[in-house]
């Protein structure tokens, strides 16, 4: 991928800390930032991003428990859906364009977006 080892050193360990701030996986911001800034094709950007998630989930996930916000049976249900999941669309997302998936990636965050600019204003959005 393009782009110096160190610059994407310091792109990571802005995502943990937003991850850790939001409590939102860092793919929200990984994805876009390795395709946009980085220049990254997006498949490869897809996995990384997957693969990153391991030892995020990893250390976060273990922080949480051992603070006690962390409803385990629902994370391990959670959990089992998840790993179905993901070997569902990584064997599906072969059959997408690159920029299919930018759009619909894009169409998800506007939506996302949108979403939490209503309820700031106390309107609900689906």
């Amino acid at each position: 991928m393009p782009g110096r080892k160190s610059h994407w050193a310091v792109f990571g360990f802005l995502i943990g800390i937003l991850t850790g701030i939001v409590g939102l996986g860092g793919g929200y911001a990984l994805v876009p930032g390795l395709i946009y800034l980085f220049g990254a094709p997006v498949y490869i950007t897809m996995g990384s991003s997957l693969a990153v998630m391991i030892p995020l989930a990893a250390v976060a996930g273990s922080i949480k428990l051992y603070q006690g916000f962390v409803a385990l049976t629902t994370a391990l249900i959670l959990g089992a859906g998840t790993i179905v999941g993901a070997q569902l669309g990584a064997a599906v997302i072969k059959r997408f364009k690159p920029n299919t998936l930018k759009l619909i990636f894009g169409l998800y965050f506007l939506f996302v977006s949108a979403k939490f600019i209503a309820a700031y204003f106390g309107v609900a959005i689906w």
